[in-house]
């Protein structure tokens, strides 16, 4: 009898070890899912404080336009440039509409139309935030943050793509751009 209960007790503290590990990994794996997806750095999907690897400029300052720099104060920013004649706009427009539905409150966003009264600040845009440097193309999206750079300093990041992105994408670096500006906002200096 004594054995019994030896054995039933022994198989209840190993299951309840074993699911106290099971909750514990699932927990650190949610919490990694709260964090970014990109990262700061110089390649295609990171997160960029100067010119991108793929850039004319790789390597180099960006010199932000002050509205870029004080609506940063509040929230980051998701630039849409696009022309209401392109093929590729007609799909990236719907696709940003609905992130921004979902983070409306969150992201501060422009639409810059690139045709008519627009193409000048479209022209001023594409000429900071081109991911190329190079020949500007529409939709270009570009969103900014405030990020950690590797000396421990609050700055600028930034991310942009040419042409249609997936919604996921889209999503992800929206999401990524919330969080490194809850962050960092307080501690960025301009």
């Amino acid at each position: 009898m004594l054995d019994r209960f030896t054995n039933f007790l022994t198989l209840s503290i190993a299951t309840l070890l074993a699911i106290s590990l099971f909750c514990a990994v699932a927990l650190a794996e949610d919490e990694d899912d709260n964090g970014p997806e990109h990262s700061l750095g110089s390649d295609d999907s990171d997160w960029w404080t100067t010119y991108p690897d793929k850039n004319v400029n790789s390597g180099s300052a960006v010199t932000h336009p002050d509205w870029v720099l004080e609506a940063l104060e509040d929230r980051p920013l998701l630039i849409l440039i696009h022309q209401n004649n392109c093929l590729p706009c007609m799909t990236q427009v719907p696709r940003i509409n609905d992130t921004m539905q979902t983070h409306n409150d969150d992201i501060l966003f422009y639409s810059i139309l690139a045709e008519g009264d627009g193409i000048l600040k479209a022209l001023e845009v594409l000429d900071i935030y081109s991911p190329t440097g190079k020949k500007q193309y529409v939709p270009t999206t570009i969103f900014l943050t405030l990020i950690e750079n590797e000396d421990g300093e609050v700055e600028v990041g930034w991310h942009s793509e040419i042409d249609i992105m997936s919604t996921e994408d889209i999503n992800s670096y929206a999401e990524d751009s919330i969080y490194y500006h809850q962050q960092n906002a307080a501690d960025w200096e301009q």
